[in-house]
């Protein structure tokens, strides 16, 4: 289905015209932007850390339901992950969104871990591709969640499943399994937008040929961690020391932010999507890590894609108020090149540092 607008300005025969006007569009309800902000902790979310986002000028936070307390994901325990979840859905309902609606912030719903996450730490796609009951459950997890907040005001959307991986076809594929969750919530809920994950953990390579969804409100979510030797240095025993940021000998700087990120651009210019970057950050010690944070910020904005950082007090390493050599040497930090860049893109005032000027292509 070809989901770019149509110009009703030519149009010779007036029923035309009017039929035209009832074509669904992928474009969500979101026109104005960009959203600025972070993705909030896995632990429970106190009023003090809102109160934090309000003074650094959050607009936008995702919601991850992940790790705190979170049961074996296996198919006889799906009991014990619908509690599970249910309580996050209580939190959400009951302090983070009253908390983010008196501080002007709309909240992203991810589902961080879905029935029976991920098979293996060497395996990592979901275990609903292949089992029937989880990918039911998955499906019967978001109508729940959409009975519960259809029609309640500051979401922002729902994120239907956080980097999904599937190497080999699989019987419920990401891409399938995403389509039926996300028209199983339109019966129930036809206006809140729903947001799509590509393979291989969201990453903005996977929009090269990427047919969008026959779904109104549709929202595109891309990770950016690239290049990942350099944001990940130290992280899960890969190497330390990996150049610093800008890199004229690697290459490294906003040109190379923005030859990464053209797939997404153009996947966004030529279907008219929206973007969302739910995901993006460079570990503590990285060297340059401020001036890589505002060279994103900066492409983000140039874009006006909406945009959440990682982490906000999640892992010290992500947090931008902590600092330090490794992660054994990580201390409390009021103040640091990391969080002022992220600061300013908040507050709409970070400059590029190493970009080179062009124009981007249009949307129209």
């Amino acid at each position: 289905m070809n989901h770019r607008p149509l110009s009703l300005t030519n149009m010779k025969t007036p029923w035309i015209a009017r039929a035209l006007c009832f074509i669904p569009t992928v474009l969500p309800v979101h026109a104005a932007g960009p959203l600025r902000g972070v993705m909030l902790p896995a632990r429970t979310i106190e009023e003090a850390d809102f109160r934090t986002l309000r003074e650094w000028g959050v607009t936008l936070a995702r919601y991850q339901m992940c790790a705190d307390g979170i049961p074996n994901n296996s198919a006889a325990d799906l009991p014990a992950y619908r509690e599970w979840l249910r309580g996050k859905l209580d939190h959400l309902e009951r302090d983070v969104l009253p908390w983010a609606r008196e501080s002007g912030i709309k909240i992203v719903v991810d589902m961080h871990f879905p029935p029976g996450y991920r098979r293996s730490t060497r395996n990592a796609a979901f275990r609903m591709f292949s089992d029937d009951a989880l990918a039911d459950a998955f499906v019967d997890c978001w109508q729940e969640i959409a009975r519960r907040f259809v029609g309640v005001s500051g979401i922002y959307g729902y994120d239907l499943m956080n980097e999904p991986v599937e190497i080999l076809p699989e019987k419920h594929g990401h891409r399938a399994l995403q389509e039926r969750a996300a028209r199983a919530i339109r019966v129930i809920d036809p206006e809140t937008p729903i947001i799509f994950e590509t393979n291989l953990w969201d990453g903005p390579e996977t929009f090269l040929g990427l047919v969008p969804y026959d779904i109104s409100n549709a929202i595109y979510e891309v990770h950016m961690y690239r290049p990942t030797a350099y944001t990940h240095q130290g992280v899960e025993k890969r190497p330390s020391g990996v150049g610093h940021w800008p890199d004229s000998e690697r290459d490294w700087n906003a040109d190379f932010l923005r030859s990464t990120l053209a797939p997404v651009r153009e996947f966004e210019v030529k279907n008219r999507a929206k973007i969302y970057v739910g995901e993006f950050s460079a570990v503590a010690w990285a060297e340059g890590a401020g001036n890589y944070l505002r060279d994103c910020i900066a492409l983000f904005e140039e874009y006006g894609w909406d945009w959440t950082y990682h982490a906000f007090r999640e892992w010290p390493g992500w947090s931008v108020e902590h600092e330090g050599s490794d992660a054994a040497h990580l201390v409390p930090s009021e103040d640091n090149p990391r969080k002022r860049a992220l600061l300013d893109g908040l507050r709409s005032v970070a400059e590029p540092l190493t970009s080179t000027p062009t124009s981007p292509p249009s949307l129209h």
